[in-house]
């Protein structure tokens, strides 16, 4: 009967591993993510620390301190005891490798007087994922710049949209090195606010301007999943020309089993749009505080005042999510 030991990866958890279970694949049951392609120590990529405890590699037993501990291939290592290891490039469950690489810069368009819509392309032979709701960073003259991932994971491609208006200087810098490169230094991905599995309720987004973008990433990833909840769109813009990919919404409404939504325009009135601050129509439409999962997009002054009206309101404060309140944390 083979013997059951605990492996702890360094600083991101542990997993059960037995004595007839190579330690790779015992993670990769429990959901870490080690780095792995051939599965018989000839490619080394899942090549890590034994920091304690000890392992059979093939007929060898190395223990912690052994001159090779170093060097450990863990897709061929079974365990001898409760070991902890550390592998360059392992994930926790849940949780995805970082790249920092270069995209082609596939096409630019424009979606409305001062949005424009980036594609960029993947290099081919390198597995990149990220999750609906997550950013990435552009690496220009520099600086990092963060633009939220405007559709889900499904190739290679990645959208972005850049509002560039008089406002931005840096954004029409941004959107000049783009026009002038055929490539990119881009970092990802970034965020913990994201949709990767179904939620086991309503789903309600409130966001303004391209805060439109992780947006549509996760209500196209629901959309793969199926997903039967009540989903909710609140998009707030200043005027109807503010808006962009008018037809998206339409076409959502046929795709999922419950969708709604309301544009909503602060500055003028308009037929087609209800008026005032966006969160002011979810508001009125919430009948229930305690039930949606709340995913809010946009600048960090409207990501806390729509949390600050929403938990006034009886939503929990475990309910809303924005990327804002990570990287613009209150004082």
């Amino acid at each position: 009967m083979p013997q059951t030991f605990t492996i702890t990866v360094s600083g991101m958890g542990h997993f059960p591993c037995r004595t007839d279970q190579t330690i790779v694949d015992a993670g990769h049951q429990a959901g870490f993510g080690f780095p792995v392609a051939c599965r018989n120590g000839v490619c080394e990529r899942c090549i890590g620390r034994l920091s304690h405890g000890q392992v059979q590699q093939k007929n060898r037993t190395i223990h912690a301190d052994d001159a090779g501990s170093s060097q450990v291939l863990y897709c061929i290592a079974l365990p001898l005891s409760d070991c902890e290891i550390d592998v360059p490039e392992v994930t926790a469950p849940g949780e995805l490798p970082v790249h920092q690489i270069h995209c082609q810069i596939q096409q630019i368009d424009a979606l409305n007087h001062d949005v424009s819509r980036a594609w960029l392309r993947l290099p081919a032979g390198k597995k990149i994922q990220w999750h609906a709701g997550q950013y990435l960073m552009l690496n220009l003259h520099g600086e990092s710049y963060p633009f939220s991932i405007a559709n889900h994971c499904d190739g290679r491609d990645i959208e972005l949209h850049i509002r560039h208006g008089d406002d931005n200087s840096a954004a029409q810098d941004i959107m000049a090195s783009l026009q002038a490169n055929s490539t990119v230094s881009t970092t990802l991905p970034a965020g913990v606010r994201f949709i990767d599995s179904a939620p086991d309720q309503p789903v309600w987004f409130i966001c303004g301007s391209t805060g439109f973008a992780p947006v549509k990433a996760m209500i196209e990833r629901l959309i793969t999943l199926n997903f039967k909840q009540p989903v909710r769109l609140f998009w707030g813009a200043r005027t109807d020309a503010d808006l962009y990919l008018p037809h998206l919404p339409a076409q959502w409404q046929r795709a999922l089993a419950d969708f709604d939504f309301v544009t909503s325009l602060s500055d003028i009135r308009h037929p087609d749009h209800a008026e005032g601050l966006v969160h002011e129509a979810a508001l009125e439409a919430l009948s229930e505080p305690d039930l949606p999962l709340f995913f809010l997009g946009g600048s960090p002054p409207m990501g806390w005042a729509v949390f600050d009206a929403l938990v006034a309101e009886g939503v929990p404060a475990s309910n809303i999510h924005c990327d804002v309140f990570d990287y613009a944390p209150r004082e």
